[in-house]
């Protein structure tokens, strides 16, 4: 019997989960999936929750992400974009994103988080600069939307809103926020005097896996 075989809502709270096998199972034949392999990857800061399944030719991940909070449309859209700049990003196999269920190829449990040492980090970091140059190759105007001065002050609120007053739970003083908004200014008109390209909003060791072609980029 299938470790997440569907049960009733009153056999468990998870729902989501019942939901996502009773779609898996929709995949079995196709993707070869074998359904009592499905275990927790990982989460992320957001409400996504990925796990892993086995597949004929190696594992896979079934990604959860639920519609009311997450629109996996540009998930799926920006896959696609940096695969034709020919950067090594997960494939969606197969998705719905009307329940927010998608099925991705693995690119591995190995971040450069792990694997990071004196001995290789000028090669990794080295790979990971050139896929960030190859996307930014890649850009072209009207595709996404752009880092204007309300997204670039909006991404810098969280320094204060999240990290500060949140994690610290530490209040700021009338002159440190003034200084924080100066610098703040400095920042955003610094990078609104550069060439816009395609960015990756968290490319860090994180969400870089170690693998071939590497690196494989994730979010």
């Amino acid at each position: 019997m299938d470790r997440f075989a569907p049960k009733s809502p009153t056999e468990t709270a998870d729902v989501r989960l019942n939901s996502l096998v009773r779609w898996l199972q929709g995949l079995k034949r196709d993707q070869r999936l074998d359904l009592s392999s499905l275990r927790p990857a990982s989460m992320d800061a957001s409400s996504r929750r990925y796990f892993r399944i086995d597949g004929a030719n190696g594992s896979l991940i079934a990604m959860d992400a639920p519609p009311a909070s997450e629109d996996s449309r540009p998930f799926v859209r920006i896959a696609a974009l940096m695969k034709m700049a020919g950067v090594n990003v997960p494939e969606v196999l197969a998705d719905d994103l009307a329940q927010g269920f998608l099925l991705l190829t693995d690119l591995g449990d190995t971040t450069y988080l792990k694997a990071l040492s004196q001995d290789n980090a000028m090669q990794l970091f080295g790979d990971a600069i050139d896929t960030l140059i190859r996307w930014q190759l890649a850009t072209k105007e009207g595709v996404l939307p752009s880092y204007d001065n309300a997204l670039l002050r909006r991404e810098l609120r969280l320094f204060p809103d999240w990290y500060i007053a949140r994690h610290l739970q530490r209040e700021l003083t009338a002159e440190q926020k003034a200084s924080l908004e100066q610098m703040f200014t400095r920042i955003v008109t610094a990078n609104l005097a550069q060439s816009a390209v395609f960015v990756h909003r968290d490319y860090m060791p994180r969400n870089l896996m170690v693998s071939e072609p590497n690196p494989g980029v994730l979010d």
